[in-house]
């Protein structure tokens, strides 16, 4: 039993750092998709909250986040760092099903470094796309694979923006302008076709 806890202890602290490498694309990605105060946002794969909690600050207390992350030892650590913190987050896990549960529909939905892991990209998207009102935008972040493989995902796991823009057009939506970004990484928005 205390070698199942020291291994989980230890697991969580790797994802902390590895995850918080990402902490200073929060702004960024977060500007760039247009979040603000008093918006519902769903973030996909939200693991420990290293992008979540700082989308959570920026909506206020009148917002709210969705993060939706399949595990269960990161989504705690998460619900616990928000709730410290004062912030507006519900933990939902990572079924397709769970975006059917959603109370308020989302303003905003933060795909970031997450549409490469799926099993069924298409059937991801489409689930998003049967949630998100006409009015809301979808903000994807994947790794390029045009980029030296120094960060992030490797090379064979990483989603051609040509695949990305033809699995949006199949799902329903509209995408907008792509553009290079930090770390290795593209990013679009689209909205709903």
């Amino acid at each position: 039993m205390d070698d199942a806890i020291h291994s989980d202890t230890a697991r969580l602290a790797r994802l902390i750092t590895r995850q918080g490498q990402k902490r200073p694309l929060a702004p960024i990605w977060a500007a760039q998709a247009g979040i603000g105060p008093g918006m519902v946002v769903l973030d996909i794969g939200a693991g420990i909250g290293a992008l979540t909690l700082h989308y959570a600050t920026m909506i206020g207390p009148d917002g709210l986040v969705f993060a939706l992350e399949p595990d269960d030892q990161s989504r705690t650590h998460l619900l616990a760092a928000a709730k410290q913190a004062g912030l507006p987050v519900l933990g939902l896990p990572y079924p397709a099903a769970a975006l059917d549960q959603l109370a308020r529909a989302p303003d905003r939905v933060m795909l970031t470094d997450t549409l490469h892991h799926a099993d069924d990209p298409a059937m991801m998207l489409t689930a998003i796309r049967r949630v998100m009102p006409a009015p809301s935008r979808l903000f994807i972040a994947e790794y390029d694979p045009t980029g030296p493989g120094l960060l992030g995902a490797k090379m064979p796991q990483r989603m051609a923006p040509a695949r990305v823009l033809a699995l949006l057009d199949q799902t329903g939506f509209r995408p907008g302008t792509m553009q290079a970004a930090p770390d290795e990484h593209y990013c679009l928005t689209a909205t709903c076709a």
